[in-house]
């Protein structure tokens, strides 16, 4: 069970700590340990003054209930929490790393994180003020979900790298945004929501068998925004390939290039499978005698791409029926 009201709406599956013999957690429990943690049927047994420096929640442990027969029969305090296990195990086992405590993401041991673990420390982080591990996993999420397209094109992907981290998680980054209120990030993650199509109510399952989907506002925002984004992707498609203006170059080869071209992307902006107003073209023809357009006409289409490009990327907001100052 998750803290906010779209989190408890969109995550399903949890069994309550009361009802499930409880186990000891195979890799976080401390013999020497000052606190215990139990979330749902999981107990981690670690370090009180560690966690403290590092929450500033858990510096005043009179805010958490604490249960007269786990107090009588516990070695050191007890501690309920009403998140998943699986969230406290990614993020304990990063605080209890001694190599990637204090470290932003990616690291050396952690090149390519996954979305799993990005979402535990942005969940976490956020509801019980562990400051550097919250702004480590939101920085990371902010350069890949960003506001620059130059930065977007640089990445050349929809989403960070790796395989633990797919297109399908871009729901969990709509919802991460709406806990936090980090706005930034729901611009290209909706876009690839709207991408997905139909399968988008089904969600995704994390590797302990919850499942995670989209509010139904955030749905109705989806399939809202479709056709705009599918309409504004045939623009794309059309506009950068029309006709030169007259003036320009007059080569028999370009006017042939050019109409090839045209008629290529036309046939792609028909089918349009998947919106994508941002996107980049291919400018060279397949086949060694097929004509090629110029380098003044290659660079005249580049030009109305990229601004094309921009036009569309300052417009996302609007096309997603959503609101984001900073974009």
């Amino acid at each position: 069970m998750l803290t906010s009201d779209a989190s408890e709406a969109t995550v399903k599956g949890s069994v309550p700590a009361d009802r499930a013999p409880r186990k000891k957690d195979e890799k976080l429990w401390f013999n020497d340990g000052t606190l215990i943690i139990v979330a749902q049927d999981t107990e981690f047994r670690v370090y009180k003054g560690q966690l403290e420096r590092r929450s500033e929640v858990f510096k005043d442990m009179s805010s958490f209930p604490q249960p007269t027969a786990d107090c009588a029969d516990s070695p050191c305090p007890v501690v309920h929490v009403t998140d998943s296990a699986r969230e406290w195990r990614h993020v304990l086992g990063l605080i209890f790393d001694p190599d990637d405590e204090q470290s932003p993401f990616p690291t050396a041991r952690r090149p390519h994180p996954s979305f799993e673990l990005i979402s535990a420390c942005v969940r976490l982080g956020h509801k019980y003020a562990m400051t550097s591990t919250y702004q480590a996993a939101m920085a990371y999420l902010k350069d890949h979900f960003t506001t620059s397209f130059s930065v977007f094109q640089k990445h050349g992907s929809w989403v960070p790298e790796g395989d633990d981290f797919g297109l399908v998680h871009t729901i969990g980054v709509v919802n991460l945004a709406r806990l936090t209120g980090e706005r930034t990030l729901l611009p290209l993650a909706l876009l690839e929501c709207c991408r997905k199509g139909a399968d988008i109510v089904l969600g995704f399952t994390y590797s302990d068998g919850e499942r995670e989907t989209l509010v139904a506002e955030d749905v109705g925002l989806c399939f809202a925004a479709k056709d705009k984004l599918i309409a504004a992707t045939i623009l794309a498609y059309v506009n950068v390939f029309g006709p030169l203006p007259a003036r320009d170059c007059k080569l028999e080869d370009c006017r042939r290039a050019l109409g090839l071209l045209s008629q290529s992307t036309s046939r792609k902006a028909l089918s349009c499978p998947s919106p994508n107003p941002i996107i980049s073209f291919n400018y060279t023809l397949p086949g060694a005698t097929t004509p090629q357009l110029c380098e003044d006409c290659r660079t005249t289409i580049k030009e109305r791409e990229r601004r094309r490009q921009l036009a569309n990327w300052k417009a996302l907001p609007s096309m997603l029926g959503i609101d984001v100052p900073a974009w």
